[in-house]
């Protein structure tokens, strides 16, 4: 029958593609602000400004690390709901979900570009 826990997997793989879809795009428009994000970390670390290719590379890495954790849990994906079931691995994947979400909402907190980017990657893996 239709109980709490289904719902609330099929809640969550709906939420799922909207994820993909929206960490796809969402990443281009705050662009200058990441970008200064990574400089800012860089300078404070560091004590110097960062170069113009190594903060294109960051913010290149950045964008595309969410692909990459696409592959990964893509390839992954079956394996999960194979072990632990369709349902209980959806849930587990929210786990994935809410931990990428975490790093990326305290990268900035933490002065680190480097959780936004272990973030990215976890959020491709969750989606």
């Amino acid at each position: 029958g239709l109980t709490c826990f289904l719902c609330y997997a099929i809640f969550a793989a709906v939420l799922g593609m909207f994820q993909f879809g929206y960490n796809t795009g969402v990443i281009n428009a705050p662009q200058s602000v990441i970008e200064n994000f990574i400089g800012d970390c860089w300078k404070e670390r560091f004590n110097k400004n960062i170069e113009g290719s190594k903060q294109d590379l960051l913010w290149s890495i950045a964008v595309s690390i969410f692909a990459i954790g696409g592959m990964i849990g893509g390839i992954c994906g079956g394996s999960v709901g194979n072990k632990f079931g369709r349902k209980k691995g959806l849930l587990l994947n929210n786990l994935l979900g809410v931990g990428g979400a975490c790093l990326m909402g305290f990268s900035q907190m933490s002065y680190s570009y480097e959780m936004l980017i272990l973030g990215r990657l976890v959020i491709g893996i969750n989606c």
